[in-house]
């Protein structure tokens, strides 16, 4: 299917009807705002769930991606992970130092779906406070227009569907001007809204190593619609009360403790290259808690080198040889000192 067909908007759609129609199995609660614009609480005023978090992934790729929970052992002699069959996670056959739930991806569209959908690409204020939107609205918005001319896709849709991470809801006038940069009815938007201290929040920035891994390599000046399939995890933070615990602990889980597989239409020279650059060990903030990095870097996410927002350790097939290049590494110490295991 060639991208200009493809409607990011549309195919995202039954997932986000599939939540209007079940908020008590998914603990959400969703309101329609005066301007008659939808509203899904997943994590503000609402419980939201683990599950909730992978629907709001798969929402957030476009309908062209899958999100489940999996095993990563952490602290032994490797990492072996669990993947899904027959509906549930199986164990991992490998004993290991300590177990740790994890945020498993995969998509057959990893270009469109991670930087035309996924992205938090779109600045917009609420409330006061900067936010960034995720989702295929951005697709009709054109945020950032760089992306979707390297992408050269043309979303077409008279539903917007739009995804930030907040720690209060939209009001009428954020919804209006949504909707209108979007050219929708106001009755045809959908915002998908979570904290990132609520289990949904948390779960749907950890199921982002692809798109950090996707955008590092576009950023490099790589082809990235010649990857052609994308797999990857992160490790799933334990919630603990404190924003900054919850985001230096999300940003540590896809630094430290992420793992991203791409098969590609690279030559061998390619894939190597692509292995070899981007990981987050490439970047000179590679070592510390993000916390850590946040603070020297004045809590100014745009001060922070943006080589380090990438997977842990990434691994790139080229289908025209079938050979495989690695790079990078699960650093253990990390992720066990910013997730406080003890024991």
């Amino acid at each position: 299917m060639e991208a200009e067909e493809i409607s990011l908007n549309k195919l995202a759609l039954p997932l986000v009807e599939e939540l209007i129609e079940k908020p008590e199995r998914y603990g959400i609660m969703v309101e329609v705002a005066r301007c008659g614009a939808h509203v899904l609480d997943l994590g503000v005023k609402a419980p939201g769930s683990l599950d909730t978090g992978l629907k709001m992934i798969e929402t957030c790729l476009g309908g062209l991606g899958v999100a489940s929970l999996t095993w990563v052992e952490v602290g032994g002699p490797g990492v072996a992970a669990a993947y899904r069959s027959g509906g549930r996670a199986s164990m991992p056959t490998r004993m290991g130092s300590v177990r740790l739930p994890a945020v498993s991806v995969w998509t057959h569209e990893p270009a469109l779906a991670t930087l035309g959908a996924q992205m938090a690409g779109w600045k917009l204020e609420l409330g006061g406070h900067v936010v960034l939107g995720s989702g295929p609205a951005r697709a009709l918005a054109k945020k950032p227009k760089k992306v979707f001319r390297a992408l050269g896709h043309e979303e077409r849709s008279d539903v917007a569907i739009l995804a930030i991470e907040a720690d209060e809801l939209p009001d009428d006038d954020f919804l209006t001007q949504v909707a209108g940069k979007c050219g929708v009815k106001p009755e045809n938007l959908y915002v998908l809204v979570a904290s990132l201290r609520s289990t949904a929040g948390m779960v749907q920035v950890v199921g982002r190593a692809v798109e950090a891994c996707i955008l590092k390599l576009m950023n490099l000046g790589f082809d990235v619609r010649a990857v052609k399939v994308a797999m990857g995890f992160a490790v799933l933070p334990p919630p603990h009360p404190d924003p900054d615990v919850c985001m230096g602990r999300s940003n540590d889980a896809l630094l430290y403790g992420s793992v991203v597989h791409l098969w590609a239409d690279f030559s061998d020279e390619e894939a190597s290259e692509a292995a070899r650059k981007a990981p987050s060990s490439t970047s000179p903030a590679y070592g510390k808690p993000f916390l850590t990095i946040y603070e020297e870097a004045g809590r100014d996410f745009y001060a922070i080198d943006p080589g380090i927002f990438a997977p842990a350790q990434v691994v790139v097939t080229s289908l025209r040889s079938g050979r495989s290049y690695k790079a990078g590494q699960l650093n253990d110490t990390l992720i066990s000192r910013a997730f406080g295991l003890t024991g």
